[in-house]
């Protein structure tokens, strides 16, 4: 049987007229073989969403090596930050609304096992075809399920930013599952800095356009900064060839 490979690139650029990168993103090659990614988005306009999204990946870099349950140890990972965020809460008080997003995967050549609370994404391209995997736990994505308001028109609403569910602010637990990876399978994750600027058939056509992954994660960076780039934006993407 042919051997899978997966080649990772990643990237991170604040957006316009903001002062600082609340984004953070991790791409670690454990010693077991498998790949480490996670994306984290301080939450803008709270205090210190930046360091709260540092707590995250500094929870998630400890990470050297896993066992056969691994959504647990990304799990661990995601609630030692939320104990250290709402820590940090307590002994400064003017820290409070502190909080970040977590989107986080492992990888091997034949599964992907993920955590995922707020509303960055990860998204699966198969076939062509791009799917989002996780769930943002967002203000409207309920009234998206529901049908009582559009994709489209709950990406242009007011409190599209407005999240329901984060690290630091987290009630509910998190969303986590596994899947089967394939030859040519691509895992994208994102901070919403790319999906609020490009639609996800543009995200795929470029995916699909472009061989070199390094190429491919720059080319989604420089569409969204032709579209504006509000918001910070991260995006990792993962190729799985063999």
């Amino acid at each position: 049987m042919k051997k899978k490979n997966v080649i990772v690139s990643g990237v991170s650029r604040k957006g316009n007229g903001h002062e600082k990168n609340d984004d953070r993103f991790l791409i670690k090659a454990l010693d077991d073989g498998n790949h480490l990614l996670a994306v984290s988005d301080g939450m803008g306009g709270h205090p210190a969403g930046d360091v709260a999204a540092e707590d995250i990946i500094n929870c998630l870099s400890a990470i050297n090596h896993t066992s056969s349950d691994k959504v647990p140890i990304l799990e661990s990972c995601i609630y030692r930050a939320e104990v250290l965020i709402k820590n940090r809460v307590k002994k400064v008080p003017m820290l409070e609304g502190m909080g970040a997003t977590a989107t986080t995967v492992i990888i091997n050549g034949e599964r992907a096992w993920w955590v995922h609370i707020g509303d960055s994404r990860m998204y699966l391209l198969r076939n062509g075809i791009l799917q989002q995997i996780t769930r943002d736990h967002s203000f409207l994505q309920d009234l998206i399920d529901s049908g009582e308001i559009s994709a489209d028109d709950a990406a242009k609403h007011r409190m599209a930013h407005v999240l329901d569910q984060c690290v630091g602010c987290m009630d509910a637990g998190v969303d986590n599952g596994e899947f089967a990876i394939y030859p040519g399978d691509t895992i994208l994750l994102c901070t919403d800095g790319l999906y609020r600027t490009i639609s996800d058939s543009k995200i795929a056509r470029i995916v699909l356009s472009e061989k070199n992954c390094s190429q491919c994660v720059e080319r989604l960076l420089q569409a969204s900064l032709k579209a504006g780039i509000p918001d910070d934006t991260t995006i990792i993407i993962a190729v799985v060839s063999g």
